[in-house]
């Protein structure tokens, strides 16, 4: 279950994102992070000694918060063994905070999707559409497109079952092959965008009730499958991670926290676009 994560009447800036100072231990992930990207990022944040970009999360019943974004992050400041952490908050409830999926595009070596370590019966050859209708309706834990021609792949009927069937297929291409993580389209028009397309990766959409079961799950979702759209993300706050280390009260950070927005604020630092921006260079 989830709770509602608006700023108070009375915070000093109900209009813009709610960022908080919360304790390390209380942020749970939905997805797995990438052990490589968590090491490289550790090595930066402490280089740099600043947080740009604050993770993602949602307040849950109980008082803990799933991670939407920023997995990696998260894990490398807790390996830091930082007490606290940055997190931007969002009212999960809102239809603002909308939940999509990614595909996963493969440039080569579609067949070894299923050619290794899964039983070869438990991929089915399908009409793209009954695949594509069978990932909707929950039936089906995975798809895939490829030359020659489209199959799904079934799992038993809990989540957990079928997080582990997904998952049993992504760690056959990730590391061996580039991913590049698509919104669903299909195959020849990705082949003629990219320039080469041997496969396809389909993955069912999860509702954000199953986004927050999966942080209480022993397993989770692979890194690059759910799609989190946030309205009015807070980037660019370049916190000093000294704040986050300090021996001292979540709430007294929490509060150095205000005034240094506040400070920004009154220097007109702060900058709200509301457009859809698209970026060249990450």
């Amino acid at each position: 279950m989830l709770s509602a994560s608006r700023p108070s009447a009375d915070s000093p800036h109900p209009a813009l994102p709610d960022l908080r100072i919360v304790p390390s231990a209380s942020l749970l992930l939905h997805e797995e992070c990438d052990p490589g990207r968590v090491e490289r990022l550790a090595r930066v944040l402490l280089a740099d000694g600043v947080l740009r970009n604050p993770p993602i999360v949602a307040q849950l019943d109980g008082g803990d918060y799933v991670v939407l974004d920023g997995a990696n992050r998260v894990t490398a400041l807790r390996q830091a063994e930082f007490p606290d952490q940055l997190v931007q908050v969002v009212d999960y409830a809102d239809p603002a905070v909308t939940l999509d999926v990614w595909a996963h595009l493969l440039q080569d070596d579609g067949v070894l999707i299923r050619s290794e370590g899964l039983p070869s019966h438990v991929w089915r050859p399908m009409p793209e559409e009954a695949m594509r209708a069978g990932l909707e309706d929950g039936s089906l834990a995975c798809g895939v497109l490829g030359a020659d021609g489209a199959f799904g792949l079934s799992s038993g009927p809990g989540l957990a079952e079928r997080i582990r069937a997904l998952g049993e297929v992504v760690v056959r291409y990730r590391g061996r092959v580039p991913i590049f993580r698509v919104l669903d389209s299909r195959l020849g028009d990705l082949a003629r965008e990219y320039g080469r397309a041997a496969a396809l990766v389909l993955f069912p959409r999860f509702t954000k009730q199953d986004i927050s079961a999966i942080a209480h799950l022993s397993v989770k979702l692979p890194t690059g499958i759910s799609r989190h759209v946030i309205p009015q993300r807070a980037l660019r706050v370049n916190l000093d991670l000294a704040l986050l280390r300090a021996e001292e009260p979540a709430a007294e950070k929490q509060a150095r926290l205000d005034a240094l927005v506040r400070v920004r604020l009154l220097e007109q630092r702060v900058r709200h676009y509301p457009e859809p921006t698209v970026l060249y260079d990450e």
